[in-house]
């Protein structure tokens, strides 16, 4: 593209043989007004400005927003507070993957003290509580029990997630 700029522009002089005719620079500056193209556009540059200003704004409020905030809350949050032991059974498990995963790159005394503890808690199933419980114990009552266990349970996985931390 520039090669051929730079040639037209040294042989001007052979494509400029015949004069524009009579009146044609005043119909293409008609042409020019009535399409809009020579008019600024100030508002362009001020809806850009703008939207930097708007993106900046919201990436700083996320940012501030995590720095403020626990990064693990959200991980280890109790979405079971209303639900059934299996639920807290199902976190019990992912907590102990993570915990399995975090703890790769700590020492290996540790890493084995923090695995031990959290195999020591890890119920073998869903159900192995429920198979303790007396026979004599309504379904209701059985159920409490249940929940209340694996929630202890998920409780002490939470701590034993928390040594992960720990450097």
């Amino acid at each position: 593209m520039d090669e051929l700029r730079s040639y037209i522009q040294e042989n001007r002089e052979l494509f400029e043989t015949e004069a524009p005719p009579q009146g044609h620079q005043a119909r293409f500056e008609e042409r020019l007004a009535k399409s809009g193209l020579k008019r600024k556009r100030p508002g362009v540059k001020y809806l850009i400005y703008s939207s930097a200003a708007a993106l900046l704004l919201v990436v700083l409020t996320i940012g501030i927003r995590f720095v403020k905030e626990d990064p693990l809350a959200g991980v280890f949050a109790d979405s079971c507070a209303d639900g059934a032991h299996t639920c807290y059974y199902n976190q019990i498990r992912k907590i102990s993957s993570q915990i399995e995963y975090d703890t790769r790159d700590l020492p290996e005394f540790k890493r084995q003290e923090i695995l031990m503890n959290m195999k020591s808690l890890m119920p073998a199933s869903a159900h192995e509580f429920s198979d303790m419980l007396p026979e004599g114990i309504s379904s209701k009552e059985a159920e409490r029990l249940n929940k209340e266990y694996y929630k202890q349970l998920y409780e002490g996985m939470i701590e034993i997630a928390s040594l992960t931390n720990q450097t």
